[in-house]
Formats: structure tokens, C-alpha cells, sequence
């Protein structure tokens, strides 16, 4: 066995090869140091995983392993590959370095594990030049020993989701959210899709926080639309999040929905909580958006609701991929399943 195992790449995102090659560095070796490499702009940042993301992602994947370090490696401010060479192995061998030194054993030999010949020369001359004390070994992968790429799953992630660490998942959920009408129908549907896709699905908070404070719609005041609003946004991150969560998760609202009920509201503060929503609206990404119309027996305010949902929808540009379902339940459940397969069978990123 030897001291210190290296491995480094995008992880763009980390799957069971990688993983694979994790083990073994952490296996051959008394301690591995993993190093997530990327910039601003990376083939990870544009679907929505920046470094920050993969490194987080990577940390939850191999918490409580000791034998395992997480470093990042940022090249925004070096030249790209191959130009930034040289800064770009003095800042591998500074973070080598603090892991090396933090370490209860002294460092006599490292290996570098590594998918492509051309980085052996580069690392084996600075390395030696660096730590002519330590035993400094090159270890080529097989990258393909799982016949998976990160391009793959980039590219149809759906068709590869199994391939991917679960903390990685949630980059390529799909969210769908189904809003519309207050008493239109959306929690039935959205659990008979939860189900047909055996996936989570999140409920409306606002029911839970009335019954958790023994409150009213007429009783809420500025501090209750902030609390049901921003609730509801944890809750469907959590479920974004979850090991429950299989490639599709149906939200039972969102922010936006709070909005228009406090937009609604009788109280005196409505400006400051709709400027509070204003920034979670923004976080929020949908692939599919399912709008329930007002039934014909609907109250005044579930019409009027309605009304100013659609407004609203079209104020951030988010009709453009929303479907209105306006037919009997099991026809309004057919065409959602249908949606929903085409999303899934195309991959395309939320």
C-alpha cells in the first residue's frame, strides 16, 4: 500500500466510473485526495452545476470517509487547457500540499490516478522537480470500464440516470409543477402522477401551516404569506434533494402561488412580501408547468385567484412552457402522463 492517492477531474457530473476509480485510489493508498476541477462557464456550469455545486455534491457523496479528502480546484482566472499548464499544477500541488501536511503520517509515496496519457509528463517532471523526497507513481484508467462518459449523461441524462451518484441526481430532475385554482383538483393529480412515476411529489405547506397555528385565510397577516411562501420553496428544494426523488418530482405549488394570494390579502405589507418572493420566483426552474382551471362551481375569489395566477405567469415568461388542463380528470391525467413521458424520453435539462 502506498501513502496518498490523486485524483482529480470536472466530475461534470460524478458517476459509478468515477466512483469506481475513487475507491481504488482510496483503497490502493493509506488516504486519497479527490480534486474537483472547473471555471465559470465549464461544461458543468452550463446545465446548472458550477464548481461550487460539484464540490458540495462530491463532499456529500463520501461524507464521513475519512481515508477521503475534497479539494477544489478553480482555473477561472488561469488560461484554458492546454495554455494554463503551469498555474494550473501550482495550484494542484499548493492543495496536495495542505491535505499532505495535514495529514498523522509523513508522505513517502504518491500516485496519480489520471484518464489520459498526455497529463503523465506534465505531472511526473513537475512532481519530482517539486518532492524529489517522495515516491511519485502514474496510474492510467480505464475510462470506459463502465461504458459511460460524463458527455453521455449530459447529454440524456433520463436514459442514464442509474449511472449517476445520487448527490448528483439533482442536477438533471425534472421539475414539473402543477398549479392553478384553489380547490381545482391539483393535489389528486399530482398524487396519481407521483405514484405512476414512483417519485416524491411535495404538498401545498399552506395547508400544513394553518393546521400548525389553527389559522384562517382571513387571519394571516405579512409574516404568514412570507412563512407558507418561502416554506413552500424549501419544501419543494427538499424534495428536489431527496434520495426519494427518481428523475421527475411534481411540486403542489410554489412561491409564485403565494404571491398571488398575498397579492389578494387585506394587509398592509404586501409590496415588502411580494419583493421578498420576487427573488425565490427567480430561483425556481420548471420543466413543465401544469395549470388546473377554477371548476364551475368555483367562489369568486378562486375565479379572480385564477385570473391574476395567468397574469402573473405571463409577467415572467413562464406560459411558454405551461399547458392548461381544462378537461375531466382522467383526460386531464392522460395528457400530463403524456407530457411527461416526452420530457423523460428526451432528457432535456430542467
Amino acid at each position: 500500500m502506498r501513502d496518498l492517492g490523486i485524483y482529480f477531474g470536472t466530475f461534470a457530473p460524478c458517476h459509478v466510473g468515477h466512483f469506481e476509480q475513487i475507491v481504488r485510489a482510496k483503497r490502493e493508498n493509506k488516504h486519497a485526495a479527490v480534486i474537483i476541477s472547473g471555471y465559470e462557464g465549464d461544461r458543468g456550469d452550463r446545465i446548472g452545476m458550477n464548481l461550487a455545486h460539484r464540490t458540495r455534491s462530491m463532499r456529500q457523496l463520501l461524507r464521513h470517509d475519512n481515508n477521503v479528502s475534497i479539494l477544489e480546484l478553480n482555473e477561472t482566472d488561469i488560461p484554458r487547457y492546454p495554455a494554463g499548464w503551469q498555474p494550473w499544477l501550482e495550484m494542484l500541488e499548493s492543495l496536495i500540499r495542505q491535505t499532505k501536511d495535514a495529514l498523522d503520517f509523513d508522505v513517502e509515496s504518491a500516485t496519480f490516478y489520471m484518464g489520459e496519457r498526455e497529463y503523465i509528463e506534465p505531472l511526473e517532471s513537475y512532481f519530482n522537480d517539486k518532492w524529489p523526497e517522495i515516491d511519485i507513481h502514474m496510474t492510467m484508467v480505464d475510462r470506459k470500464i463502465l461504458g459511460i462518459s460524463g458527455t453521455e449523461i449530459r447529454e440524456t441524462p433520463i436514459l442514464n440516470w442509474d449511472y449517476v451518484t445520487r448527490p448528483f441526481r439533482r442536477f438533471f430532475v425534472q421539475n414539473v409543477l402543477v398549479t392553478g385554482a384553489p380547490n381545482s383538483g391539483k393535489s389528486m393529480l399530482i398524487e396519481d402522477l407521483a405514484r405512476r412515476y414512483s417519485t416524491s411529489c411535495s404538498i401545498e405547506y399552506a395547508e400544513e401551516y394553518f393546521e400548525d397555528h389553527q389559522l384562517k385565510s382571513p387571519d394571516l397577516d405579512a409574516k404568514d404569506f412570507h412563512a407558507i411562501g418561502i416554506g413552500q420553496f424549501e419544501l419543494n428544494r427538499r424534495h428536489i434533494h431527496s434520495n426519494a426523488t427518481r428523475k421527475i418530482f411534481f411540486a403542489d405549488t410554489d412561491v409564485l402561488y403565494s404571491k398571488v394570494h398575498n397579492m389578494l390579502a387585506a394587509h398592509d405589507e404586501q409590496d415588502y412580501v411580494n419583493q421578498i418572493f420576487e427573488h425565490y420566483i427567480h430561483l425556481q426552474t420548471w420543466s413543465l408547468i401544469l395549470i388546473m382551471p377554477p371548476p364551475e362551481d368555483s367562489s369568486d375569489y378562486d375565479r379572480k385567484f385564477y385570473s391574476l395566477l395567468l397574469e402573473q405567469l405571463e409577467h415572467y415568461n413562464l406560459m411558454n412552457h405551461a399547458v392548461i388542463l381544462n378537461d375531466t380528470y382522467l383526460e386531464n391525467y392522460n395528457r400530463a402522463h403524456a407530457l411527461i413521458d416526452e420530457i423523460l424520453e428526451k432528457g432535456k435539462g430542467n
